[in-house]
């Protein structure tokens, strides 16, 4: 009897599974579908779990579960890692990679960048700066700093010539740190008066001059009942934006988004930007303390300008983030040999709709 009951809680768990991972297809901002959009390493992790545990039990204890559940519950497996399995594989070595090394090094045209969403409770100031001290980049981007953050980093700080900071008490505060020269900047609110992003143009050793831009939307979420329609909307805007824009860009940080979701997806075929990621692996960066639920939240997309020289997930730094390092090597010749995603005229209107639920 308590077999059996195992074997029926392990289908409906399954069903359960089957029918949140379908929420997915709605268009809806709703925070607990777009919820959905984030476990499906998990999911799948699950559904294995939890299958064999119910053929374990029908094969050794002969279980009075009619044979049609067995099929269903084989079924069910072999749809949830078809399902989710098509959307997570394009990040694993086994894809072919979106991103291309550049053929010979150069480092007069190169950019490390850092994008580390510091955590603004975090007090391990002297931690984080150590990490981001041994790995040299030319340019940090930090998240979620406020006052305290901004006085415990006075000495870092002040290696970094360049910056654009506005710190704020929100989670939403946000740093640019700069070896390199800041030729042009702003720092803009498309969708809300307080989630900023940081627009930079910036010089090369070698003289050229790329553009930055640094964002950290707000996400769907249970707690606030946070829908998702501001998050997606900002980054409409700003694939719109790009759509113009023929000179190298780059984009990066916290975007409260998984790599493989509908919103980062689109984004990433109306901006025509690339992701390193792609053919290479998750580098989740959330969360630092759980290793259960980790998720790749923090994005560096570029443009075809840029070959791939470094990916790297950094230590722990007391964040419930761990900071991305990339090396990018400005490559203009390698736009013609690195593909992007292509939009259809469908996506075209799905951004101009998740944009009107803003009012953008």
């Amino acid at each position: 009897m308590i077999a059996t009951a195992i074997q029926i809680i392990c289908i409906v768990v399954l069903v359960a599974l089957t029918v949140g991972s379908l929420l997915n297809i709605s268009t809806s901002s709703h925070w607990f579908i777009r919820a959905w959009d984030f476990p499906r390493m998990q999911i799948l992790g699950i559904a294995v779990f939890v299958a064999t545990a119910f053929f374990v039990i029908q094969i050794c204890l002969s279980t009075a579960i009619p044979i049609w559940a067995s099929w269903m519950v084989a079924l069910i497996v072999l749809f949830l890692m078809g399902w989710h399995g098509y959307r997570i594989v394009p990040y694993t070595p086994i894809w072919p990679q979106q991103t291309l090394s550049p053929p010979t090094p150069d480092s007069d045209n190169s950019l490390r960048l850092i994008i580390s969403n510091v955590e603004m409770e975090n007090d391990q100031y002297e931690t984080w700066m150590r990490t981001i001290e041994k790995e040299n980049p030319d340019v940090v981007v930090a998240l979620e700093v406020d006052d305290s953050w901004m006085d415990a980093l006075v000495d870092w700080r002040s290696r970094y010539p360049h910056q654009i900071a506005y710190p704020q008490d929100n989670w939403y505060g946000m740093l640019l740190a700069s070896k390199l020269p800041i030729v042009e900047s702003d720092l803009k609110f498309l969708v809300q008066q307080d989630i900023p992003s940081i627009h930079a143009k910036l010089r090369l050793r070698s003289g050229e001059t790329i553009q930055l831009i640094c964002v950290h939307p707000r996400p769907p979420e249970p707690l606030r009942d946070n829908d998702s329609s501001s998050r997606d909307a900002e980054m409409m805007v700003h694939g719109e934006q790009l759509q113009t824009e023929k000179g190298p860009v780059i984009v990066g940080g916290d975007l409260n988004d998984v790599a493989w979701s509908r919103t980062t997806r689109l984004f990433l075929r109306i901006s025509d930007l690339l992701d390193p990621r792609r053919g290479r692996g998750f580098y989740n960066s959330f969360h630092a303390q759980h290793a259960f639920m980790r998720f790749p939240l923090d994005h560096v997309f570029h443009s075809q300008h840029f070959g791939l020289r470094q990916l790297r997930r950094l230590g722990n730094v007391g964040s419930d983030h761990f900071p991305i390092l990339i090396e990018l090597q400005y490559e203009h010749e390698m736009t013609d040999q690195q593909e992007s995603l292509e939009a259809s005229e469908a996506d075209e209107e799905l951004a101009e709709e998740l944009k009107t639920r803003e009012h953008v």
